[in-house]
C-alpha cells in the first residue's frame, strides 16, 4: 500500500490539474432531470456521480438525451437489399422505445427486454447507429430503474460479440456508465483491452469512468494505470479524480490512504468542495470508521458547506450496505437528521427500494416512519403498499417478511400490510410465502377470507397433482377454516377425478372434511358436467342433500335431458320430505326449478311448457300459488297463457313458498325507477313521514335532464316548505342538469341562489364554464363574462388545468362563433392570466376564429402575429390565407392593401415556421380558395423542395373532412409539374369517395388516372374494386 501511495505522489507532482467548475453538482449517482410524468420515486445511488454530472453539463457527449427521431434515420444506401429487408423490426422498435420515453417519461426493463430480443434476432444487421440509440435508451432505463439492471446490461453488450465495428469510444463510454448505475461488475482492464485490441484511443470520459469503477472495486493498481494514462495524454486531474481515489482507500479500509489524497489536494491548491467531502463520508462509511463520518459532518457545519439530499441519500445508502447501520439504527438516524437539517425535500422512498433489493430489508423498515403517510386511516392500498410489494418481488424469506409486516402494523403506518403482501405473493405465484402470511394472518386475529386460498388451490390443480390440492385443503382445515361451498365447488373439486364421486367423496374426508359438507358441491360438480349417471349412484347413496344450491344448476342442464333432469329432481324432492317435521310444509322446490328454468340463459319457450308440466306431474314435482305469480309477472304474455292453459297439472295452493322468494321482489329500487314511479314513492315517503331527501335528489335530476323547469322549481319550493334542505352539492348538480339541458335562465337561477344560500360553498370549475359557455350561446356574453370574472377572483383556482381543457375550449369557441371578438379576448384573458389555461394553438384559435368570423382581416393577420410573439402559436395560418386569396379575387381587381395583408401573414410565418412551410400554407390555402392556377404557380416556384410528407399530410386530412375540391384542385395544379406524386393525391380522393360510397366519383377517378397516365397499385385497385361493385357499377379492369 505504502508503495502504491509513493507511485501515486510521484505521479502529483508531473501531472496538470484543475479545479472541478462543476464542484456544485451533487457527488452520488443521480439524474439531474428526472424524464416528466414518472410514476416511481426519485432514484439515488451509492456511487460517486460527479463524471455523471460532467456529461450532463456537457450535453452527455454523443447522447442524444431528447430522443428525437431522425430526420434521416434509414439505412445506408450502401447496404444490400437483404439489409434493407431486416432493418424495419429494429427501426420499429427504436421508435417505439421513442414514444414511450416522450409520452410517458420513462422506459421499464422489460421495454429493453424486447428491445434486445429484437436486435438479437437481427444481429448481422445493426448499425452503429442504431446500436447507439439501445444504449442511450438502455441508460434511461437504468437511470429510472431501481430493481438491479445488471442482466440487461450484459445482455445489451453481449450484442456486440462477434461486432467490433459496433463499438467505439462513445459507445464504450456509454456501456461503462451503465455498468457504473447499475452496479453491474465490469471489468476495467476487460474493457481497456479490449480497447487496445481494436486500437481505440480511450478519452476524458472514459477515463475518468475508469477511475470511478477502479474506486469502488478499491483497486489501487488499476486507478495508478489510469493515472499514468491520463498524465501520457495531458488530461487534467480534477476534484472528480480525487474523490475517486478516496472511495478507493475507503473500500480497502485505509484512513491513511484517504488522508494522503487530502494532503495531495491541498499541496496542488484545490480546496475541497461539498464533492470532497461527500466522498469522504462514503469511505469512512464503508470503512466502519463512524466516528470520522460525524466529524467529516461537524467540519462541513463549521464551513458552513452544505451537502444536498441527494448526496446525503448517497453517504447513508453506502452506510447501509457496508453493514454499518448500528445496532439500533443508530447511524442511520444521524444521517437521516442530517438530511432533515439539509435544504430540500426529504424524500427516502427510492433509497428504501434500493435497501429491499439490496437484502436490507430491516434498515428499509426503519426509515418507513420518516416518509409521510400517503393517509391517515390506514388505507389498504396507500401506505407502504409499494415497499411490501417489492419486498415480495426480491424473495425476502417468508419468516423476515412477516416480520416486517408485523412492525409495519405496530407502527401503525398500515395495519393491513399482511393483507397486502398476501395480495402481491399471490400473484407472483410464491406459495410458501402466502402460506405463511395466511398464518400470520390467522394470528393476528385478522379475518381469514376464503378467496385468499383460491389462487393457492388453482395452482396446486394445475399441477395435475391430487395430494398437492387435497394439502391445500389440508392447511385449511388444520387454520380453523372450513372450505365453503363455493371454493369446494369451483376451486377444489374440478382438480380431481370425479367419475368415481365416492371415492371423490372419501378423499376429501382424509382432508378433514365431513360428508355433508362435501357430498353438496360434489353433485353439484356432477351435474355440471351431466354427468347424471354417477349422479343418480351418488344420490342413492347419499344422505338428504342441500337442495337450496342443486336447483339452480339443475336447471341449467335440463334442456340436455329433461325427463333425467327432472327425475333427479324428484328423487331429491322425496328425500328433503323424510326431513320435515310434522306439520312443516314443504318448500316449493318445483316451483323454484321453474323459476330457475325461466331466468336461466335458454329461457323457457311456448312448446316446452306442457311437456315441462306433464313431467313434473308424473314425478309428483308441484308448483305453489306465490310460484306460480312470480312466474305470471316475470314471463311474456305468450308464455303467461301456456301456463294458464297447463297450470292445473302442477299447481297446488297447500306448497309452500319458493326458497328464493326474495330475489324475485317486484318493488324497484329507487335508482331504477322512472319518473312517474318516483312521483309516487316521494308521496308514499312522505305520507309515512320518512326521509325523502335521496328521493328528491333523484327526482329534482331527472326532471331537470328532461327540462322540466317548472317542476324543478316547484320541488325546490316543495323541499324548502317541508323544511327539507337542499344541500350546496344537490343545487350543484341540479344546476348541472339544467346547464346540459340548455335551460340557461334556470341553469342561472339555481346557480345564484346557490351563491347566496352557500356563499362559501366552491363549485367545481368545470360546472361554472360550462354554464359560462351556455349563457353566451343563448347571447347573453356579458353575464357569462361577469360570472367567470367574479368567480375566479373569488374562489380558488383549477388546478387541473388538463381536466378542464375541453370546458375552457368549448367556452372560447362558444364566444368566436357569436363573431364577438371583443368578448371573445376578455374571456381569453381572464382564463391565461388566472393560470386556468396553458395557451396553446387549440385555445389561441378562437380569437382568430372570432376576427375571421366578423370579416376583419387586418385584425386577424394583426392577432396572428401578437400571438406568435406573445405565446409562439400560430393557429389557423391557411384559413387566413384562403380568406386573403378570396378577397383579391373578388371583382377580379387586387387592392395594395390586400396584398400587403398577405405579405404580413406570410412573413409571419416565414419568421415562425421557415420559407418552406410558408409556400407550403399558401400552396393549401390557393387549393382550399379554388384557385388552382396560382396553386400551379407556388409549385412551380418551389421546384424540388416539396415536402412528400407536408403533401400526404394535408391529402389525407382533406380525405377525413371529406373535401374533395382541394384535392382536385391539386390534381388540376400538378398536371404538367413532375415535383408532386399525384398518386398520393388519387389514394386521399378513393379513400374519401369509398367512405361516402360514390361509386360514379371513383369511375370518374379511373377515367382521370388514365387520361394523367398514373399507374395505380394492387391495393388501390382493390379498393376502387369494392367501391364500384357495391354501387352496381361495371368493374372497368382485372382484380389480380
Amino acid at each position: 500500500m505504502a508503495k502504491q501511495l509513493r507511485l501515486l505522489r510521484n505521479f502529483w507532482g508531473r501531472c496538470s490539474f484543475t479545479t472541478d467548475v462543476r464542484a456544485c453538482h451533487s457527488f452520488p449517482v443521480r439524474r439531474t432531470a428526472t424524464g416528466k410524468g414518472t410514476a416511481a420515486p426519485e432514484r439515488t445511488y451509492s456511487r460517486t456521480s460527479v463524471i455523471m454530472k460532467e456529461f450532463n453539463s456537457k450535453g452527455r457527449r454523443g447522447v442524444n438525451t431528447n430522443f428525437e427521431p431522425s430526420l434521416n434515420n434509414e439505412a445506408s444506401k450502401s447496404h444490400s437489399d437483404a439489409v434493407k429487408e431486416m432493418t424495419p423490426p429494429i427501426q420499429n422498435t427504436l421508435a417505439t422505445l421513442t414514444m414511450k420515453l416522450e409520452r410517458l417519461g420513462c422506459i421499464n426493463a422489460k421495454d429493453i427486454l424486447r428491445a434486445v430480443k429484437v436486435f438479437e434476432g437481427c444481429a448481422e444487421n445493426i448499425t452503429s447507429k442504431d446500436y447507439q440509440k439501445l444504449l442511450q435508451m438502455t441508460i434511461r432505463m437504468v437511470e429510472e430503474e431501481y430493481r438491479p439492471g445488471a442482466s440487461h446490461v450484459q445482455r445489451v453488450w453481449k450484442l456486440t460479440d462477434g461486432r467490433d465495428d459496433l463499438i467505439n469510444e462513445e459507445h464504450v463510454e456509454l456501456y461503462l456508465r451503465m455498468c457504473y448505475l447499475a452496479e453491474f461488475p465490469a471489468d476495467p482492464w476487460d474493457v481497456l483491452s479490449q480497447l487496445k485490441r481494436l486500437k481505440l484511443e480511450p478519452n476524458r470520459e472514459v477515463l475518468e469512468l475508469f477511475m470511478l469503477l477502479f474506486g469502488w472495486r478499491g483497486d489501487l493498481g488499476g486507478a495508478t494505470s489510469t493515472l499514468a494514462i491520463m498524465k501520457e495524454r495531458d488530461i487534467p486531474i480534477t476534484e472528480t479524480t480525487f474523490s475517486s481515489l478516496i472511495v478507493a482507500h475507503g473500500v480497502n479500509k485505509d484512513p491513511q490512504g484517504i488522508q494522503s489524497v487530502l494532503d495531495t489536494m491541498r499541496s496542488v491548491q484545490m480546496s475541497p468542495t461539498r464533492i470532497t467531502y461527500e466522498a469522504l463520508m462514503t469511505a469512512f462509511a464503508v470503512s466502519g470508521l463512524i466516528p470520522e463520518v460525524k466529524r467529516v459532518a461537524r467540519q462541513i457545519k463549521q464551513e458552513k458547506i452544505s451537502l444536498s439530499q441527494s448526496q446525503l441519500s448517497s453517504v447513508l445508502l453506502s452506510l447501509i450496505k457496508s453493514g454499518q447501520a448500528g445496532t439500533d439504527f443508530e447511524n442511520v438516524d444521524y444521517i437521516v437528521g442530517m438530511m432533515e437539517e439539509a435544504a430540500g425535500k426529504m424524500d427516502l422512498s427510492r433509497l428504501m427500494l434500493q435497501c429491499i433489493h439490496s437484502g436490507y430489508v430491516r434498515e428499509a423498515v426503519h426509515l418507513l416512519p420518516k416518509q409521510p403517510l400517503i393517509r391517515q386511516n390506514n388505507h389498504l392500498y396507500t401506505n407502504a403498499m409499494v415497499y411490501l410489494r417489492e419486498m415480495v418481488h426480491a424473495k425476502v424469506e417468508p419468516d423476515l417478511l412477516v416480520e416486517m409486516c408485523n412492525d409495519v402494523r405496530q407502527q401503525e403506518i398500515n395495519q393491513y400490510s399482511l393483507e397486502v403482501a398476501l395480495e402481491c405473493a399471490l400473484a407472483e405465484h410464491r406459495e410458501e410465502l402466502a402460506w405463511a402470511l395466511i398464518r400470520a394472518l390467522k394470528a393476528a386475529g385478522n379475518p381469514v377470507r376464503q378467496h385468499y386460498f383460491w389462487p393457492l388451490l388453482h395452482y396446486s390443480a394445475l399441477t395435475n397433482n391430487s395430494s398437492k390440492l387435497l394439502g391445500c385443503v389440508k392447511e385449511m382445515v388444520k387454520l380453523d377454516i372450513t372450505p365453503d361451498l363455493e371454493t369446494l365447488r369451483d376451486h377444489v373439486i374440478p382438480g380431481l377425478i370425479i367419475n368415481h364421486p365416492l371415492l371423490t367423496l372419501e378423499m376429501l374426508q382424509g382432508a378433514g372434511l365431513t360428508i355433508s359438507q362435501a357430498a353438496t358441491p360434489i353433485l353439484v360438480v356432477l351435474i355440471q358436467n351431466k354427468m347424471l349417471d354417477q349422479c343418480f349412484e351418488f344420490v342413492r347413496e347419499m344422505k338428504p342433500l342441500s337442495l337450496r344450491e342443486i336447483i339452480s344448476p339443475l336447471a341449467s342442464v335440463w334442456a340436455a335431458s329433461p325427463q333425467r333432469v327432472i327425475s333427479l329432481l324428484g328423487i331429491l324432492m322425496e328425500m328433503n320430505r323424510s326431513t320435515l317435521n310434522e306439520g312443516e310444509l314443504e318448500p316449493d322446490w318445483g316451483g323454484q326449478f321453474v323459476l330457475d328454468l325461466l331466468n336461466s340463459r335458454a329461457g323457457l319457450s311456448v312448446h316446452q311448457i306442457r311437456p315441462l308440466f306433464e313431467e313434473l306431474h308424473k314425478r309428483n314435482v308441484r308448483v305453489s300459488e306465490s310460484a306460480v305469480d312470480i312466474l305470471m309477472t316475470r314471463a311474456s304474455k305468450v308464455i303467461q297463457q301456456a301456463i294458464r292453459d297447463n297450470l292445473r297439472l302442477v299447481f297446488d295452493p297447500s306448497v309452500g313458498q319458493p326458497p328464493k322468494e326474495e330475489e324475485y321482489n317486484l318493488l324497484p329500487h329507487p335508482n331504477k325507477m322512472n319518473v312517474e314511479e318516483l312521483e309516487c314513492h316521494l308521496v308514499e315517503l312522505r305520507a309515512k313521514g320518512l326521509n325523502t331527501r335521496g328521493t328528491l335528489r333523484r327526482l329534482l335530476i331527472m326532471h331537470a335532464s328532461s327540462n322540466n323547469t317548472q317542476r324543478v322549481l316547484a320541488l325546490i319550493k316543495e323541499a324548502e316548505v317541508g323544511e327539507v334542505s337542499l344541500s350546496g352539492g344537490m343545487m350543484s348538480s341540479i344546476m348541472t342538469t339544467l346547464t346540459e339541458s340548455s335551460s340557461a335562465d334556470s341553469a342561472l337561477a339555481v346557480y345564484n341562489e346557490l351563491q347566496t344560500k352557500y356563499p362559501s360553498f366552491n363549485v367545481d370549475s368545470y360546472k361554472v364554464i360550462d354554464l359560462c359557455t351556455l349563457l353566451v350561446k343563448k347571447k347573453r356574453t356579458e353575464d357569462a363574462v361577469n360570472i367567470l370574472k367574479r368567480y375566479l377572483e373569488e374562489y380558488s383556482k383549477p388546478h387541473a388545468k388538463k381536466a378542464i381543457k375541453r370546458n375552457c375550449w368549448n367556452l372560447l369557441m362558444a364566444a368566436a362563433e357569436n363573431q364577438d371578438h371583443t368578448n371573445t379576448k376578455k374571456i381569453f384573458d381572464l382564463l391565461q392570466t388566472n393560470h386556468v389555461i396553458n395557451v396553446d394553438a387549440g385555445h389561441s384559435r378562437t380569437i382568430d376564429k372570432a376576427r375571421l368570423r366578423s370579416g376583419d382581416l387586418a385584425g386577424a393577420v394583426k392577432e396572428a402575429e401578437y400571438l406568435w410573439k406573445e405565446y409562439k402559436c400560430l393557429p389557423m395560418r391557411i384559413e387566413i390565407l384562403v380568406q386573403l386569396t378570396l378577397q383579391s379575387k373578388q371583382g377580379g381587381t387586387r387592392s395594395k392593401e390586400n396584398d400587403n395583408l398577405m405579405q404580413s401573414m406570410l412573413d409571419i410565418i416565414v419568421t415562425s415556421k421557415g420559407s418552406l412551410q410558408a409556400h407550403h400554407d399558401l400552396l393549401f390555402a390557393c387549393l382550399e380558395a379554388g384557385q388552382p392556377s396560382d396553386a400551379k404557380k407556388v409549385l412551380q416556384n418551389m421546384g424540388r423542395n416539396v415536402n412528400m410528407q407536408l403533401v400526404e399530410r394535408q391529402c389525407d386530412r382533406y380525405a377525413k373532412t371529406e373535401k374533395d375540391e382541394p384535392l382536385l384542385h391539386f390534381l388540376t395544379a400538378c398536371r404538367g409539374t413532375n415535383t408532386v406524386d399525384q398518386y398520393k393525391i388519387y389514394k386521399a380522393l378513393l379513400n374519401l369517395y369509398y367512405k361516402q360510397s360514390a361509386g360514379e366519383k371513383g369511375l370518374f377517378l379511373w377515367t382521370m388516372m388514365q387520361e394523367d397516365e398514373v399507374t395505380p397499385t394492387p391495393p388501390f385497385l382493390s379498393t376502387l374494386a369494392s367501391l364500384l361493385a357495391a354501387s352496381n357499377i361495371k368493374i372497368p379492369f382485372t382484380v389480380q
